[in-house]
């Protein structure tokens, strides 16, 4: 059954689709507090950067000019970049869902490590089987954007278009409103970090890059190079506890990690998803409950209200909802210190302001994710109804 159109075409740089009233509410509601920053120039595209004059000054905290990860404009969050545990390798795996990753997925499972998945938008419409699984299995789900283009080359309601459908899309095919996002190549200044902040999405960049996305045969780089560059990780075990980008683009970026995992788990104490690094135990609006950093690294994978493989289904009509980060309860978030499970308090490293967007929590964004529909068939008759474009 085709329904309404609800998502822009998969892999085009993301608009307010017409007819979307609340998309367009809630831009029009945020949209004259974004930091007057300019778009900047890029090639046509959008996967590389034009000719910029930009002060060396770096007032809107640039990433791909200067590195920056801490806004230069009012109540914009910080971006995270490490753990705050001691000896801990922060797992991150860019670009899924793959349509072929149950080898690593499996390889996780075994191993009792759980990892923080950036999916893109476009690929969890087009792989909703695989984007499932990783909520069944407890990793952090968040996203990482609808287009994988540039996002400071993109106009505002781009930009917000690009956040929103890939929240909306986890949303409905996943049943979850995640709470955190990576944009990619790194690419984020305080424009585009006030419009997530205003869309319930914390960024997420990293410390160290093993740049594994460029590995052979598609890539330049032979495997022995993107050895050099996890060894090169690893050997830091003693001074630093990085969040770590990995890829699940291709079969070859995750038998890379799989190969060099043994190194890793010898060298760090500790390999966690970025919610155990920071003491998140609630990262999705919904109400699901992760492990404690001392539950999950002693093996006890504490995970309340997961839906199975076989209770998990996409749902069409699933609202999607999105809370300001500033006001999330829980989430990664500056609040979430404020949340306590089980009497464990929450530790916050935060140092900014959340974002003064002005969303409110509506509809069922609390309830907890128990489907009753098998996964084959709830994937398939969503995704013929979802239309999607």
């Amino acid at each position: 059954m085709v329904q309404e159109k609800m998502f822009p075409e998969p892999n085009k740089i993301a608009h307010i689709l017409d007819g979307d009233e609340e998309a367009k509410k809630l831009y029009n509601e945020i949209k004259g507090n974004i930091p007057d920053i300019e778009v900047r120039k890029s090639t046509e595209d959008h996967s590389a950067f034009g000719t910029n004059d930009y002060p060396e000054s770096d007032p809107d905290c640039w990433w791909s000019k200067f590195g920056c990860h801490k806004p230069k404009h009012p109540k914009i969050s910080h971006d995270v970049t490490q753990c705050k545990e001691k000896g801990t390798w922060g797992l991150t795996f860019d670009d899924g869902p793959y349509c072929a990753h149950n080898k690593m997925y499996d390889f996780l499972k075994k191993e009792k490590i759980r990892a923080t998945m950036f999916y893109i938008g476009s690929y969890v419409l087009n792989n909703p089987y695989q984007a499932q699984r990783a909520l069944v299995d407890g990793h952090d789900v968040c996203h990482h954007s609808w287009s994988h283009k540039l996002m400071t080359t993109l106009t505002n309601e781009q930009v917000f278009a690009e956040l929103y459908y890939s929240g909306k899309v986890i949303k409905k095919v996943m049943g979850i409103t995640p709470l955190c996002w990576r944009p990619p190549q790194g690419d984020v200044d305080d424009r585009v970090r006030f419009i997530a902040d205003a869309l319930g999405m914390r960024t997420i960049l990293w410390q160290e890059d093993t740049d594994d996305w460029n590995i052979q045969p598609k890539g330049s780089q032979p495997p022995e190079k993107i050895d050099e560059n996890y060894k090169r990780i690893i050997g830091k075990a003693d001074s630093e506890s990085p969040v770590v980008l990995s890829h699940e683009i291709s079969s070859h970026t995750m038998d890379e990690f799989i190969k060099m995992y043994p190194q890793i788990k010898k060298a760090y104490q500790h390999v966690a998803p970025v919610s155990a690094c920071l003491g998140v135990r609630q990262p999705y609006l919904e109400n699901i409950t992760y492990p404690t950093f001392d539950e999950y690294t002693s093996g006890n994978l504490n995970y309340e209200s997961l839906p199975s493989g076989t209770e998990i289904r996409a749902d069409a009509s699933a609202e999607y909802k999105p809370v300001t980060l500033g006001k999330q309860q829980g989430g990664f978030g500056p609040n979430r210190d404020k949340v306590t499970t089980k009497n464990h308090q929450q530790d916050s490293r935060d140092t900014n302001d959340a974002s003064a967007a002005t969303s409110k929590a509506q509809g069922n964004s609390n309830s907890a994710v128990r489907l009753s529909v098998p996964l084959g068939a709830a994937v398939l008759g969503v995704v013929s109804a979802l239309v999607l474009y």
